[in-house]
């Protein structure tokens, strides 16, 4: 069966690294009809990210791959990437990292409460910033 082309604003961007957590958000979002993209780690992620710049992205914020804070920064200072959607967990206590995460327009949450609510907060993720088409709450 041929791959159907991946629509750019039907992706999301998974900076995750943890294969637990990964398989948990790839399944949460195929199921919400979003093609989950997966850097490659050894190439500029910055510039990966950019090719698709009308997707989400869902961002551990504790990665050891990378420096966090810095390519957070980067986003939001390259025109390309400045309003994607970002949800990023991490270890409640890390008040200094939430706060700056926060700062940079990332909606945060502990990383226990990511993995019990995570359709519902990838599906919050996925609204228009307008809330357009948000379902009516009953």
């Amino acid at each position: 069966m041929p791959e159907e082309p991946e629509l750019p604003n039907r992706a999301v961007h998974l900076l995750i690294s943890e294969d637990f957590f990964l398989g948990k958000v790839d399944a949460a979002a195929r199921a919400l009809e979003r093609g989950p993209v997966v850097p490659n780690w050894d190439q500029p992620i910055l510039e990966q990210i950019a090719q698709r710049p009308h997707a989400e992205m869902v961002m551990d914020l504790e990665l050891d791959r990378l420096k966090v804070s810095d390519l957070l920064r980067e986003l939001r200072q390259d025109p390309r990437t400045r309003e994607m959607a970002i949800l990023g967990y991490c270890s409640h206590n890390l008040t200094q990292l939430i706060t700056q995460a926060q700062g940079l327009g990332v909606q945060v949450v502990a990383r226990s409460t990511f993995a019990a609510n995570l359709v519902r907060l990838m599906q919050e993720l996925f609204r228009p910033a307008s809330g357009a088409g948000e379902e009516p709450e009953e």
